[in-house]
């Protein structure tokens, strides 16, 4: 099949406000320059001036590779486009640029400025989820046709990663890698706090129980070591309501659901833990984390300061990295009446090629590399991820180690988040009930929940997301 390249998209600053106004947390449009995209190199001529200016045979035309990426992953990503880097008959350089995200949102300023601008790079790093988003906002390219003549199939894929990545029958994104999520222990602490380390919590009663017996505070009542923080890490609203098996989106309508019956009685359970362990030292634990601060290393959980946190399946090779002594435990997420593995949902992450960028045939090789069989397996050993790619997905390795397989356990059981055209405003929404309203009460679950229902669900019929 040939390849349609789609002409280049221009968007005026109004288009880019316009488009940054349908998610909430964003930053005022900064004056950020962004690195120009770079051109493929011209072909060769028989004579004259475009002759004498073309580039040589072998020299490299360099394309960038934004990402938020740090730590493992950033270190292994960069050793995937290394490889790529000297293996590729392009002759491509990629280079990986870290962009830093706005915290709590899912929205990129960086890139939409870029985009707005008339200089995107060649491929973006984009939670999977919001793919549909920036796919129906214009931002990411349709590279359906790409894949296509490249062979690149939704059977390689997990139906719900390829689902992610996908908006009304077009492909914007090619799936990276997958994730499920379980509770964490500290063996050790445990020991050291009188509690069985070989009984960690299975209902929501032990976990509150175990919680308070493993939390330490200081002379003046201020928390040192938190038992477990139900805000923290990959405890979120999706978590909890998943735990209560509520659901967030109608599977026949389509309808945002977050004030599902079971989501409202998970918040008013999370409300009244919060209360119990006192809602200014969550505050003060989100607060000291900001920007990114308890990030690999200093993860409260790696550095003692919490004994227990929902996390997933990369802090395995954390684990490995930066406390190969320490006694750590892995269990499915305690639920009201017992474990709840069904409390598990599976996120993951994606590259794209953002609109506009000159030369998407170059990006598409590039991208396909990175997030085909060979990339995946490099980055998820390397960060103990799990691939999308269903066939790598099923090599030895990622049951080798017993904590890691208890997440490939979950894998069949775990549920995504609602793949919609407003995936980031619906994340950012979310995020403000979850860490905001609901622990300091300015809004009910319900009243919490509702809003965000109306707000995306108004938005989706008028973008005719329903018709």
């Amino acid at each position: 099949m040939s390849i349609k390249k789609e002409s280049k998209q221009t968007f005026s600053r109004r288009d880019f406000l316009r488009y940054t106004g349908m998610t909430a947390g964003m930053a005022v449009l900064a004056a950020c320059a962004a690195p120009a995209a770079p051109a493929a190199a011209p072909a060769a001529s028989s004579g004259g001036e475009a002759a004498a200016t073309a580039a040589p045979a072998t020299e490299k035309v360099v394309i960038e590779a934004w990402s938020q990426m740090t730590g493992l992953a950033q270190e292994s990503t960069k050793g995937i486009l290394d490889i790529y880097n000297e293996k590729n008959t392009m002759d491509t350089q990629v280079d990986f640029v870290y962009i830093a995200q706005t915290q709590g949102s899912q929205s990129d300023q960086k890139l939409l400025t870029a985009i707005a601008g008339g200089t995107p790079p060649a491929l973006h790093y984009a939670d999977r989820f919001t793919v549909p988003q920036f796919a129906q906002q214009g931002f990411f390219t349709n590279i359906t046709d790409y894949a296509d003549s490249a062979g690149v199939k939704g059977s390689d894929y997990y139906p719900f990663a390829w689902a992610e990545a996908g908006y009304k029958g077009g492909i914007y994104a090619l799936p990276f890698d997958t994730d499920t999520r379980a509770l964490w222990y500290n063996k050790d602490i445990m020991a050291e706090a009188g509690v069985d380390p070989e009984k960690p919590p299975t209902t929501l009663d032990e976990l509150q129980t175990i919680t308070a017996a493993l939390t330490v505070k200081d002379a003046n009542g201020r928390i040192t070591r938190y038992g477990f923080n139900p805000t923290y890490d990959q405890a979120w609203l999706y978590t909890w309501g998943f735990d209560f098996q509520g659901e967030f989106q109608d599977p026949d309508t389509k309808r945002i659901t977050f004030a599902n019956p079971k989501n409202i009685e998970a918040m008013i359970w999370l409300k009244s833990f919060i209360d119990e362990i006192g809602v200014e030292d969550i505050d003060a634990m989100r607060s000291a984390c900001g920007g990114g601060a308890c990030n690999d290393a200093n993860d409260y959980f790696w550095t003692g300061q919490t004994a227990m946190t929902c996390s997933g399946n990369w802090k395995v090779a954390q684990a490995h990295k930066y406390k190969p002594d320490t006694n750590y435990g892995v269990v499915p997420m305690p639920g009201p009446d017992g474990p709840a593995p069904y409390a598990s949902w599976a996120g993951g992450w994606s590259w794209a090629i953002p609109k506009g960028y000159a030369d998407a045939a170059r990006a598409f090789d590039a991208l396909s590399y990175l997030c085909g069989s060979e990339g995946q397996l490099k980055y998820c050993k390397d960060t103990f991820h799990i691939p999308t790619n269903v066939e790598s997905s099923k090599d030895p390795f990622f049951r080798e180690d017993p904590l890691h397989a208890v997440f490939m356990d979950l894998l069949p059981v775990s549920h995504t988040r609602p793949p919609i055209p407003l995936g980031s405003k619906l994340w950012d929404m979310q995020f403000t009930a979850f860490t905001d309203e609901i622990p300091h009460g300015t809004k009910t679950p319900e009243e919490a929940l509702t809003n965000i229902d109306d707000v995306i669900n108004k938005g989706l019929e008028e973008i005719g997301f329903f018709s």
